[in-house]
């Protein structure tokens, strides 16, 4: 299984691109050597960010599914389907294929 960074690497360039604004108080406050800075992020990229933390916290893991595959391999009755592995292979390699050739 492949793990897709997309969503991580998508969010940090949308954060990136968010631009800092200076507002009329920090130009008035300049004279007096404070300066303030706001940011304003996008609603996409406050969207992004949010789906990032909630992504984050996800198990992506099945306990059950995993043990039952542990004990499988254990007790030599664990099966591996070839075809479809030679099909999960083929078909990212089309992918990563197609994906490099749309840069």
């Amino acid at each position: 299984m492949k793990i897709d960074t997309t969503l991580k690497s998508a969010a940090t360039s949308a954060i990136k691109g968010a631009r800092s604004v200076k507002g009329s108080a920090a130009t008035s406050s300049r004279s007096a050597g404070a300066v303030s800075d706001s940011v304003d992020l996008t609603t996409q990229a406050a969207l992004m960010q949010q789906l990032e933390s909630e992504l984050s916290s996800l198990d992506v893991s099945n306990p059950a599914k995993v043990e039952s595959i542990r004990n499988a391999i254990a007790d030599g009755s664990f099966h591996v389907d070839e075809e479809a592995v030679a099909e999960g292979m083929i078909q990212e390699t089309v992918e990563n294929l197609s994906h490099q050739l749309r840069r």
